[in-house]
């Protein structure tokens, strides 16, 4: 959570920034027992002066121009400021453009964060913010950036920033690939680091949030607790087509390889691949935060430290039921037992580091942890 003093460096900086008077002001509709408040507004006139992007572009190295403004705000209920800025999303379109509906999802993936993985924005940047630019030139994509600027007159310090870029917005139509490149890009910004790769990329990070989010935004259409426009207007059909291409496959994988860290510390894409269906897979077979906390456990930034990690969160709930998937009746899958005891399931194979190899049958699988 954020501290009052936090807060208050987050609102000083965006007034800083000329955010000015405001032409909209949208709460977001809440599930029963949320955390808190999501709610974004809107600026009623260009910023004055414009945003200038800390990244610098082309040869010449010159900052884009952002002159147009949402900020997003997350309220955590029992708290006593008023109005918790986390995200700022800067656009080069007049209002009626992306900007409203990217914070809007960015608003929805702060509060799986808090939820679900317990993880919250550093504090290190702007006390907290997220800085957003939706940009009309650069090649389709994304990218996000820790980086410096300079802050305002009169003292000019020298500021940390978080931020994220997207770039070619003419070409940002597609519903279901808006949510994955919001969702990959706020993954980088928020989650631990997950390595060393080579392929596609260094860090996991991104391509496991996505595949994370886009899963629990299904959920969450299937529930009714979101709507389209909760998430760059995809719907459940267009995400559902998405997992099958993208989750499916590593999550069947996942369950039926022992996984070590050796498998974990191939550089390669298969490395990478292996490690996102371990935790796609893991945060599928068990309820509540077991998968936030193997995640918060793992302790370090290396992929192949996380079997060991999920051993440690599973080992924590006093006791704990696996949500099996009906596909997964009959097979022989590897689930992480460490001192725990099972029940409901025959063990074919013990490794050392903690899982064992069990046969699905009809009964419920469940670990007890018993404490001294």
């Amino acid at each position: 959570m954020i501290t009052l003093l936090t807060c208050c460096l987050a609102i000083s900086a965006s007034r800083q920034q000329g955010q000015g008077d405001i032409i909209a002001r949208k709460y977001l509709d809440m599930p029963k027992g949320s955390i808190g408040q999501l709610y974004y507004q809107e600026n009623k006139s260009p910023l004055e002066p414009p945003r200038r992007s800390p990244k610098k572009f082309g040869e010449s190295k010159t900052p884009w121009e952002f002159p147009f403004i949402v900020g997003g705000y997350a309220h955590i209920n029992g708290e006593s400021i008023a109005r918790d800025l986390r995200f700022r999303v800067y656009s080069q379109e007049q209002r009626g453009g992306r900007a409203a509906q990217v914070t809007q999802m960015l608003l929805r993936l702060w509060e799986y964060n808090a939820e679900r993985v317990g993880l919250g924005h550093n504090p290190r940047y702007l006390g907290g913010l997220v800085d957003v630019f939706l940009c009309f030139g650069g090649k389709a994509g994304g990218e996000q950036l820790l980086d410096v600027e300079i802050g305002p007159e009169p003292e000019r310090r020298i500021l940390d920033v978080n931020t994220i870029y997207i770039y070619d917005m003419p070409s940002f139509t597609d519903p279901v690939e808006m949510a994955r490149e919001v969702a990959h890009e706020y993954g980088h910004a928020t989650w631990p680091h997950f390595g060393e790769f080579k392929d596609p990329e260094e860090w996991a990070d991104g391509y496991l949030s996505e595949k994370i989010y886009l899963r629990w935004i299904r959920e969450g259409l299937a529930k009714k607790e979101l709507v389209p426009d909760d998430v760059m207007g995809a719907t459940i059909e267009g995400i559902d087509k998405w997992l099958a291409a993208n989750v499916t496959p590593l999550v069947q994988k996942a369950s039926v390889t022992q996984p070590t860290s050796a498998l974990l510390a191939d550089p390669s894409k298969a490395g990478m691949d292996a490690f996102i269906g371990l935790a796609l897979y893991v945060e599928g077979l068990f309820p509540g935060q077991v998968f936030g906390r193997s995640i918060r456990l793992i302790g370090s930034p290396y992929a192949k430290d996380y079997p060991d990690a999920v051993v440690l969160a599973a080992e924590e709930p006093k006791s704990v039921t696996l949500r099996i998937p009906p596909q997964f009746i009959r097979k022989a899958i590897w689930i992480p037992l460490g001192t725990g005891q099972l029940t409901g399931a025959p063990i074919l194979k013990k490794a050392a580091n903690g899982w064992v190899q069990v046969q699905v049958g009809a009964n419920p699988i469940v670990i007890t942890n018993t404490r001294d």
